[in-house]
């Protein structure tokens, strides 16, 4: 698992629960493709991004995401370009 912050962009306000969900995501791992997922701040800036391997893993990280209320606008999109998945505050 890679998770990175962009330098110089804030944190969304809700950033302590995601980083508990990145942190269980990374026992998830079986391997396989790596899968990338943004998460913007309230301003609509993307300041994190979580790249796990394998779709079991992606699937429980995207799922857990949604459940704090985010909302993913890629999840319609089967060739959503540089993210997979993309979050955003609704």
């Amino acid at each position: 698992m890679k998770d990175t912050y962009l330098d110089g962009v804030e944190r969304a306000t809700i950033d302590d629960k995601i980083d508990a969900i990145a942190k269980k995501m990374a026992k998830k791992e079986m391997g396989g493709m790596p899968m990338v997922t943004a998460v913007q701040n309230e301003r609509g800036e993307v300041y994190r991004v979580i790249t796990v391997d394998g779709l079991s893993a992606y699937i429980a990280l995207v799922q857990s995401i949604a459940g704090l209320g985010l909302e993913d606008v890629h999840k319609d999109n089967l060739n959503p370009g540089k993210y997979d998945s993309l979050f955003v505050f609704k």
